[in-house]
């Protein structure tokens, strides 16, 4: 048993290490008119698989497939730099960034907390109307990123929030559709959906809901 439990735990500290190789960091080039989120020319974040480093949801869920590859070793097969590539906002392309790989001193999981914006009144009706929420309601393991079973984190399409990218990036698509009024077929609640991140080994379930914002 006790050798078991050693190669266990050898395996989950290579995961660990292997996981915070590598981090992104992601410069603002060039934007376009006014960002709603707030981002300015020369912004700089701090990016991996898991770690938002602070910026826009929308514009983060746009790069988030180009963010992952590169985390794990990738690149992409039509970009000429093999450690980096450009991306845009969906949002009319208001932001290009450049993003390169580099090694992450010291191998540490980056975790740093960005306060929430306030994205009402910019001209967002779905916004101005509803909140969401996602809360965690199970997990078979241990979250790597540190979610805890009753967690409650209100997130919307421009906030992640402090989540994980890898599961904000899961329920993003039904940010919109819950926001727009509209619940997925397969949902057994109106306006709410359930479901499960990528990591398939320690499973976290978790359940996505919008609330009518309270009229200050």
């Amino acid at each position: 048993m006790s050798d078991d439990t050693d190669e266990l735990k050898e395996w989950a500290e290579t995961v660990i290490r292997t996981e915070n190789r590598f981090c992104q960091k992601a410069v603002v080039t060039r934007v376009s008119g006014t960002c709603p989120f707030g981002h300015c020319e020369g912004d700089t974040f701090t990016l991996t698989a898991l770690h938002s480093g602070g910026m826009c949801g929308a514009l983060l869920n746009a790069v988030m497939p180009s963010i992952v590859a590169l985390h794990y070793g990738g690149s992409l097969v039509w970009e000429k730099r093999s450690d980096a590539f450009t991306g845009c906002c969906p949002e009319g392309g208001r932001v290009t960034i450049d993003v390169r790989r580099q090694e992450n001193p010291g191998g540490q999981l980056l975790k740093e907390e960005f306060s929430f914006r306030d994205m009402t009144g910019k001209g967002y009706p779905a916004i101005d109307a509803f909140r969401v929420f996602v809360e965690v309601e199970h997990i078979e393991g241990n979250c790597m990123w540190g979610h805890s079973v009753g967690d409650r984190i209100e997130i919307d399409p421009f906030n992640v929030n402090g989540m994980c990218c890898l599961l904000y990036n899961q329920l993003y698509p039904y940010l919109h559709v819950l926001l727009s009024g509209e619940t997925p077929p397969w949902a057994t609640r109106e306006h709410s959906i359930a479901g499960e991140c990528p990591d398939t080994f320690n499973r976290l379930s978790f359940r996505l809901s919008v609330e009518p914002r309270e009229p200050e």
